[in-house]
């Protein structure tokens, strides 16, 4: 049996769970070997929002939208994923992510997955343990690292 580790997933690779994208195999694959999710309220309705910008953009039909809409809710409902969030409307953790965000210069969704990352409900874990931030932005997959914490890039990395 594999072992079990925490992932949280960034938005660019819940989409990939979603719809066929360059990656998704690899995704679907890896995750498949393992159990525990989580992923921030931003993200989730990140998600919402690029799989709406496909549709808009013709790049899924009404009904593959649809499915793959009903399927992140299944995630949800299931416990596949569970929301973790820090409180971003928190004076102290907006005031972190804004300074994270500066220092590499990623976007505030992003450097909120880092705090989530520091300070969520599996930040406590330690070693091989700690939560592992699966994303398909390099850059982002850069800070994390950068910050100390674990971080695997799915299109450019080997998976960890």
């Amino acid at each position: 049996m594999a072992d079990i580790r925490t992932h949280y997933l960034d938005t660019s690779v819940i989409v990939k769970l979603l719809v066929d994208e360059d990656g998704s195999a690899t995704i679907r694959t890896y995750l498949g070997r393992h159990a525990t999710f989580a992923t921030t309220s931003v993200c989730f309705a990140e998600t919402l929002g690029v799989l709406k910008a496909k549709l808009v953009r013709k790049l899924l039909t009404e009904e593959q939208y649809l499915s793959a809409c009903e399927e992140l809710m299944a995630f949800l409902r299931h416990g596949k994923i569970e929301i973790d969030d820090v409180g971003i409307s928190q004076r102290r953790t907006f005031d972190e992510v804004e300074q994270l965000t500066k220092k590499y210069s990623i976007d505030l969704s992003d450097a909120y997955q880092l705090v989530t990352l520091k300070r969520g409900l599996y930040s406590p874990l330690e070693g091989d343990s700690r939560p592992i931030l699966v994303t398909a932005d390099e850059d982002l997959a850069k800070a994390a690292k950068s910050e100390g914490l674990r971080a695997w890039d799915c299109l450019s990395e080997p998976a960890p």
